[in-house]
């Protein structure tokens, strides 16, 4: 009978076991693949002047990535302003949204 319960208690204490590796494993992996999945997608983007055309730069304002014929002293004075000190856009449809607003 003894036997019998420490059988038990061994294959319950096993299942146990794996259960917790299984997810350990499980955590591990979805921390690698979101840390992964962060570094791939940018940030956003900066809507900048460069040398009186507007230009767009990476988030962390390494760039210009793209240049375009939008020539800013042609803008009205508070957009003109905003460039100079850059302005932030978060995706791709935003940046359309901007370019479309200045004329291009």
């Amino acid at each position: 009978m003894e036997r019998k319960q420490n059988r038990g208690q061994l294959l319950w204490c096993s299942l146990l076991g794996a259960l917790a590796l299984l997810c350990i494993v499980a955590a591990a992996v979805w921390f690698a693949l979101s840390a992964r999945q962060g570094q791939q997608t940018p940030q956003g983007y900066l809507l900048r002047d460069n040398g009186g055309r507007l230009a767009l730069y990476a988030a962390d304002g390494t760039g210009p990535l793209a240049e375009y014929d939008i020539y800013t002293r042609l803008l009205p004075e508070q957009d003109f302003l905003a460039l100079q000190q850059g302005v932030a856009v978060a995706d791709e449809a935003e940046l359309q949204k901007r370019l479309e607003d200045y004329g291009w």
